[in-house]
């Protein structure tokens, strides 16, 4: 297992990632064009109509008995023509053309296929000339007023032209056999003009109505399509502004949406989460999870996909429509690891000093007495009339205090450390005689000290601190080793604006409950260390403005990363 030790340095990340896009679906997209979907619709009306007026006058004048061959053919000809029309104007929409591009021809051909008709049929007396009607309730639904102003002017010409040239046969085409509009009195034409043009009028003014009401309608459409996707682009603004993971889930605890913050966070796709209960996401959190209840937060240990250890603090609350129903839950959650360590940190900190005061003040008072104790037993040792046991006694006494003295010597370096001398000097060279002299040194026993270590490696820092740091390491690595496989593994290397110094032995490792423990002062697991080693260590790397991680697993040994700056 693996634990980090940080020193009190804030360490933030340069690259923070901006938080993602939610991953709720926009609203369903409207039609590339409602004129598109009227335009399909009238066509295939238009070709309805179309073809069964034509095929119902052909059938008249079939079983009339009174059949003009030239009608026949030429009615014949507009219902083949209607359908050629019908099937040009839809490929062209099917392949992109702007439905404008495609309505107006199409009004065009009406017009002229139901003034043929009519011509065909009797002009003025024709019962079909309702189709300019049809055409004129057509422009409006495509074209709102303005075509239907348009259209009621162009068939009311188009008519009056088609009424007088069948009358006086100027055209010369041939007409039903029951048709005689040459017979017709000029009255009589006037007034079948007349009803005609009060019947289109009346239509006109139907459809200019009716078009007027289209477009309002059509305007406020858009402007509601705008708010509703102005809406849309907010919500999605503010989500994306979002450096907090947000989770929206269904009562059952299905994740239905979670922006791309939430799957950073949790070190996994976002996307991926969509359909995923929560409790495959975020396990520990589903049990939080109560629908219906009050909103809560609590702090969770969350496992990422890759392994990780995660503190996040999470807040859960209702998710209600508009109903004030309970229709899900919203999870809101930040990464909390980074502040925990820092509290961790700061903890360690606080103890540190408090018992680097102790100890100053009691190196200070200890000291002067053992100066006088040691004195005194040399003194002793030295009289005539100390027998050889008494010597040996003072010889013990002597010793034991050498060494008392020597750990109050550690606790006044710790509690008051001398300032910080940094200077330029290459890190590698500093290592390899660091190690060179651990090699010479008997205290390391037959433990195989190695190194690898990248020159040059410059760095602008204490060289004498970080001396006494790598030989605590060492040291301590090889204090572990001597009970394991005998070898430690020093390594140097520059990381970019950073050095790294890893010292790693095969030692027996250090237990779980230990690791938390290691840096605090006066803790140890030798029999006669003083436990100030790595806690000076520790302090000196963080004056440095670094860190010291450690990672360990029972039964496979220790390694200590030393992480520093190479520039102040």
């Amino acid at each position: 297992m693996a634990t980090t030790i940080p020193v009190p340095t804030v360490r933030h990340d340069p690259a923070a990632p901006s938080p993602g896009d939610s991953l709720v679906g926009p609203p369903q997209p409207t039609p590339a064009s409602d004129l598109r979907g009227r335009v399909s619709k009238l066509l295939l009306l238009r070709t309805v109509v179309v073809s069964v007026v034509l095929a119902l006058s052909l059938w008249l004048q079939v079983t009339g008995g009174t059949t003009s061959r030239g009608a026949v053919w030429l009615q014949s000809a507009l219902l083949s023509a209607t359908y050629v029309s019908s099937i040009v104007f839809g490929v062209l929409l099917r392949r992109g053309f702007a439905p404008r591009r495609v309505a107006r021809p199409m009004q065009a051909t009406d017009l002229v296929v139901t003034s043929l008709l009519v011509y065909v049929t009797g002009g003025a007396q024709s019962p079909y000339t309702f189709l300019y009607a049809l055409s004129i309730v057509a422009a409006g639904a495509l074209a709102y007023r303005r075509g239907a102003v348009i259209l009621t002017i162009a068939s009311l010409g188009a008519m009056t032209l088609i009424a007088v040239a069948a009358w006086t046969e100027a055209l010369g085409l041939p007409m039903a056999a029951q048709a005689r509009p040459g017979e017709q009195t000029v009255v009589g034409l006037i007034r079948s003009l007349g009803i005609n043009y009060a019947a289109l009028i009346g239509v006109g003014a139907l459809s200019f109505i009716f078009g007027d009401q289209l477009q309002r309608g059509a305007e406020t459409l858009a402007t509601t399509r705008k708010a509703v996707a102005d809406l849309y682009t907010l919500h999605q603004d503010i989500v994306r502004s979002l450096a907090s993971g947000l989770i929206t889930i269904a009562p059952d605890g299905t994740v239905l949406a979670a922006n791309v913050a939430a799957g950073e966070i949790l070190r996994r796709n976002a996307g991926d989460m969509i359909g995923t209960p929560l409790a495959r996401v975020m396990p520990g959190v589903a049990a939080l999870l109560a629908i219906g209840g009050e909103a809560r937060r609590a702090d969770v240990e969350v496992t990422t996909a890759a392994g990780q250890q995660l503190t996040i603090g999470v807040t859960i609350s209702p998710l209600r429509d508009v109903k004030d129903q309970v229709i899900g839950r919203i999870v809101n959650f930040q990464d909390l690891t980074e502040l925990r360590r820092l509290e961790q940190q700061t903890r360690l900190q606080e103890r540190l000093v408090t018992v680097g005061q102790l100890a100053a003040g009691i190196a200070h008072e200890i000291r002067n007495p053992l100066a006088s104790i040691s004195g005194s037993i040399e003194l002793l040792k030295h009289a005539p009339q100390a027998s050889d046991d008494d010597r040996t006694l003072m010889t013990i006494v002597h010793r034991e205090i050498s060494r008392l003295n020597g750990l109050i010597g550690d606790l006044l370096d710790y509690a008051n450390p001398r300032a910080l001398r940094a200077v330029d000097f290459d890190l590698g060279v500093l290592v390899e005689e660091t190690l060179q002299v651990a090699r010479g040194d008997q205290a390391f026993g037959d433990v195989e000290v190695s190194a690898e270590v990248d020159k040059p490696l410059p760095i602008t820092a204490d060289p004498a601190k970080l001396r006494q740091v790598l030989w605590n390491l060492v040291r301590n690595a090889a204090d572990a080793a001597s009970a394991g496989g005998k070898h430690v593994k020093v390594r140097a290397r520059a990381d970019g604006a950073e050095a790294i110094l890893e010292v790693s032995d095969d030692g027996p490792g250090i237990p779980p409950a230990r690791l938390e423990r290691i840096f605090d002062p006066f803790f140890t697991t030798k029999d006669k260390g003083t436990g100030l080693g790595l806690a000076t260590s520790h302090a000196v790397i963080a004056e440095h403005a670094g860190r010291i991680d450690v990672q360990s697993e029972v039964g496979k040994g220790t390694k200590m990363v030393v992480t520093v700056p190479r520039t102040r």
